[in-house]
């Protein structure tokens, strides 16, 4: 229990040294900073930034995490793990880790794993464990990753099928204008592609039992796999 609490006072210090360093990199008073927390619509007195930054206070709510990184425009996770700022972090009790990955852990990122130590062996390195997403909880977060990541390139295929076939407009010559088009369906079968890719991926997170908001994945614009107009007709053009 001791530990713990060491290590949750640790982590307290890491969180206060990051406020410090990102208020000061914006020139903002301790007054201003609570000022702003209260426009965010939590009250955090400037005494008790003042107290936390000078180690007077050993712990940090999560409300509290999140309206001091709101209020200094950065993310929560910096705030928790100095990222560019320290070659390891104590993500977790006895447990020092790149703070990047830590970062990773914390977001839920697909191939993160949770911090650990070895505990078959005292000499033993640090070592990470293998964080299982498959059917588990944390899937819908990475499920919505993937998602977001499939629906943005189905997207790029498809605005570059509509460039193309713009470009078609311009070409005179019927053979450049027929490759062009025949090149433009390529990056239309290409996103219709990642389309059921992406459908298959908001099928698994359906059967978790997850929500998938159409606005958050913006499912209905990468639903729109063929776009934009068709090249003119040269020879209906010749006929008229």
């Amino acid at each position: 229990m001791e530990q713990r609490t060491e290590w949750a006072e640790r982590l307290a210090a890491v969180i206060a040294g990051e406020v410090f360093r990102y208020r000061r990199n914006q020139n903002m008073s301790a007054q201003a900073l609570s000022d702003r927390c209260t426009e965010l619509g939590m009250t955090i007195p400037r005494a008790v930034i003042s107290n936390l930054e000078n180690n007077r206070r050993t712990s940090v709510s999560v409300p509290e995490l999140l309206v001091l990184a709101a209020a200094l425009d950065v993310p929560p996770a910096a705030l928790v793990f100095p990222v560019g700022h320290a070659e390891t972090t104590e993500a977790l009790p006895g447990a020092m880790t790149p703070p990047f990955e830590a970062v990773r852990w914390f977001a839920g990122e697909e191939h993160s794993t949770t911090p650990t130590t070895a505990t078959d062996d005292d000499t033993a390195p640090l070592r990470h464990t293998s964080w299982r997403t498959e059917g588990a909880a944390g899937e819908a977060v990475t499920g919505y990753r993937r998602a977001d990541r499939i629906a943005e390139a189905s997207l790029a295929h498809a605005d570059r099928a509509d460039r193309m076939r713009a470009d078609a407009y311009d070409l005179e010559e019927q053979p450049a204008r027929d490759a062009l088009v025949r090149a433009a369906q390529k990056q239309d079968d290409k996103a219709r592609s990642r389309l059921a890719d992406l459908m298959q991926v908001l099928d698994t997170l359906h059967d978790l039992g997850a929500a998938v908001p159409p606005g958050t994945l913006h499912v209905d614009l990468f639903r729109q796999t063929t776009r934009g107009n068709q090249p003119r007709d040269a020879n209906a053009e010749e006929a008229e």
